[in-house]
């Protein structure tokens, strides 16, 4: 009989100590104050146009300078897509974003993050097509962007 008050005992604390536990983990995160949302996927040709909740992307150039496949190059190169970016209809702002072997070379960024008052964006380049560098085809080329938004 006494060992069951034991195991009764033990049951007890150990259910009580998750309890706690999961607690003090749900309390703790639930004060983050930085709120992302999801990625938002942008696709545009030059001269193009979207809008993103008050900010408003215009794909303004892409530079390309990626050594084409089966070619032979000094240096392996990049492409820049250079977006006017307005947000709110009062901030514009030019942007450069890189992508390829010689951004680094060159000081230019995959992403670029903006913060205006309480608002912060992130703009990421995922690619530039096409790439020279897997295919000698010409199509129209597309800057693909990731834009995300936190508080």
């Amino acid at each position: 009989m006494a060992g069951s008050c034991r195991l009764c005992n033990f049951v007890y604390y150990e259910t009580a100590f998750f309890f706690l536990i999961s607690g003090i983990l749900l309390f703790s995160c639930s004060g983050s104050k930085s709120v992302a949302t999801p990625p938002h996927a942008i696709s545009l040709q030059v001269n193009e146009k979207t809008t993103y909740k008050n900010v408003v992307i215009t794909l303004k150039e892409i530079n390309e300078s990626r050594c084409p496949m089966n070619a032979r190059c000094i240096r392996a190169g990049e492409a820049v897509a250079v977006l006017n970016v307005v947000v709110d209809g009062k901030t514009e702002r030019n942007v450069q974003l890189c992508t390829g072997v010689d951004c680094e070379r060159r000081s230019l960024n995959s992403a670029y993050a903006l913060s205006l008052e309480d608002q912060k964006y992130l703009f990421r380049l995922d690619s530039i097509t096409p790439d020279p560098t897997k295919t000698l085809e010409k199509p129209v080329q597309r800057a693909y962007i990731s834009l995300e938004q936190s508080k």
